[in-house]
């Protein structure tokens, strides 16, 4: 008699949409290293390791991109009219400054990780913007 009550509570539950939201495959966006690797590692408990190392993994992915991006303009020469190169390299240590100086003064903490890789995946996507993808 039990297992008779229990069969259709277990049939409602493997087709809930709490279950088939679990199983679904998600599409991430361009830029989206770090929901990528949060999504990867559960059914992990997220903390604030977790959230350290998802936000180191996604910051060491966009500072390449980041690099790549600027590099590709060419090499900064010092002589005559300043460059675009040079004008991205000298924007480029302005946002340093800045994002060291916003994630440090908001007393981000152990969110240093996390505000430093928001900051720079902006970055990124401002650079896309202004410098064609």
């Amino acid at each position: 008699m039990k297992k008779l009550l229990l069969m259709p509570f277990l049939f409602l539950i493997s087709i809930s949409p709490i279950n088939s939201e679990t199983k679904e495959k998600r599409v991430y966006g361009k830029y989206d290293f770090y929901a990528k690797c949060l999504d990867d590692a559960l059914p992990r408990t997220i903390n604030n390791g977790l959230v350290y190392e998802c936000s180191m993994k996604s910051k060491e992915e966009i500072d390449n991109l980041i690099q790549e991006k600027i590099s590709s303009k060419g090499e900064c020469d010092k002589e005559g009219f300043e460059s675009h190169a040079c004008t991205l390299q000298r924007s480029q240590k302005a946002f340093k400054t800045y994002y060291q100086t916003e994630c440090n003064w908001n007393k981000y903490g152990t969110m240093y990780s996390y505000c430093e890789m928001m900051l720079k995946k902006d970055r990124l996507k401002w650079l896309d913007k202004t410098l064609g993808s």
